[in-house]
């Protein structure tokens, strides 16, 4: 555990600074921005988001009032090289203004519920209305956690190591969670991005992609299809792409395809592309419009930034954004835990409301850790 990157996180919270930590998958270190500059960086639109340098967080839907958030890197501390002389740097950092936490309690949705959701959105594909949908939950742990969250987040680091880890806060926007899900990524003029979707617990004979049903290879083919449409859109006619292959996150596998092209392909249109892309199949549905509409009606809770996008924005153009999966909004009050799957006509509403469970139990067992919860 590093105590001195412990000391920032402390100090950052105490003081309302906007900071965040992240490490990409494979990396030994995290790295920290710290914004020490007065404002909040916001837009309602990612188009303007273009030639910016920071941290991005952005939302599921800015239709529901949420806005594009970027903490500007005015302190960047690699973990390596946290000293004294850093932390004394932090603490002398002049104080904001309390936040003002989100109010209200967040919506819990029980298993017999959550089983007669899954119910209806089979109804509606039935009906013909879409052919997939992506239904999600909260899973709330109570009091306050504070003091332990920069522990969870080195910890998390440590247990995820194929996973983007992050840890932000911007005011009242506090955050923590491992992706396992890249939404695009952009490094020495190439682009890559992939198809991610089905979920079984980790077990040898899973790794094998022939053993996998039909309905979670169609939902993984659905991600797959939409990618292609979006390139061909772009006019992209030279990409390349990998067959689907099984690949491990935490507890957790996924099916998953990889696409990579040049960046000069999307003839400057970049962030056009990215707001295309956002959100994939894998957290919405398909056809992805209509599957929105139907599960912000049916959905009791505000998905918030959960299944957004968030990732570091380079002085150089360079991006690393993935999909905000697996992640945990903070408050005084309580830590809410944002889980979810696909849904298709195939589906079962228990092994539903089951998979949801284990993917809420990869970072229930990390916080168990620190606290007594009933995992």
């Amino acid at each position: 555990m590093n105590k001195g990157l412990i000391a920032i996180h402390n100090a950052c919270i105490a003081k309302n600074l906007p900071f965040v930590s992240f490490r990409l998958p494979q990396q030994e270190r995290s790295t920290t921005y710290i914004q020490s500059t007065p404002g909040n960086g916001e837009w309602n639109s990612i188009r303007d988001i273009s030639g910016q340098t920071g941290f991005l967080l952005s939302p599921f839907d800015t239709r529901n009032g949420h806005r594009h958030i970027l903490i500007k890197p005015d302190l960047v501390i690699d973990e390596k090289d946290i000293s004294r002389e850093t932390i004394l740097e932090v603490e002398s950092l002049e104080e904001r203004p309390q936040p003002r936490w989100n109010g209200g309690n967040p919506v819990i949705t029980g298993r017999e519920a959550y089983m007669e959701q899954v119910d209806a959105i089979k109804s509606s594909i039935a009906n013909g209305a879409f052919q997939k949908a992506v239904l999600s939950r909260i899973r709330v742990v109570k009091g306050n956690h504070m003091e332990i969250v920069p522990k969870l987040f080195q910890t998390i680091c440590r247990k995820h190591p194929n996973a983007f880890s992050y840890l932000f806060k911007s005011d009242e926007h506090f955050w923590l969670g491992a992706s396992p899900e890249p939404l695009l990524r952009l490094r020495e003029g190439r682009i890559s991005t992939v198809s991610l979707a089905g979920t079984r617990p980790y077990a040898e004979k899973h790794m094998n992609i022939n053993k996998w049903t039909a309905k979670e290879v169609l939902e993984q083919e659905y991600v797959t299809r939409y990618i292609h449409d979006v390139l061909h859109a772009f006019h992209v006619k030279d990409y390349r792409v990998s067959s689907p292959y099984v690949k491990k996150a935490g507890n957790l596998l996924h099916l998953r395809t990889d696409f990579t092209l040049d960046f000069t392909k999307l003839n400057g249109r970049l962030w056009e592309f990215v707001e295309a892309m956002h959100p994939t199949p894998a957290v919405a549905g398909q056809p992805k419009e209509d599957a929105i509409s139907f599960i912000k009606n049916l959905e009791p809770h505000d998905r918030d930034y959960y299944t957004g996008f968030l990732g570091p924005l380079g002085p150089q153009g360079e991006m690393d954004l993935f999909v905000n999966l697996r992640c945990m909004k903070i408050t005084p009050d309580y830590i809410s835990l944002y889980v979810g799957g696909g849904i298709t006509l195939d589906s079962d509403p228990a092994e539903e409301w089951n998979e949801t469970r284990l993917k809420a139990l990869s970072l229930l067992k990390i916080m168990g850790i620190y606290m007594d919860i009933q995992k």
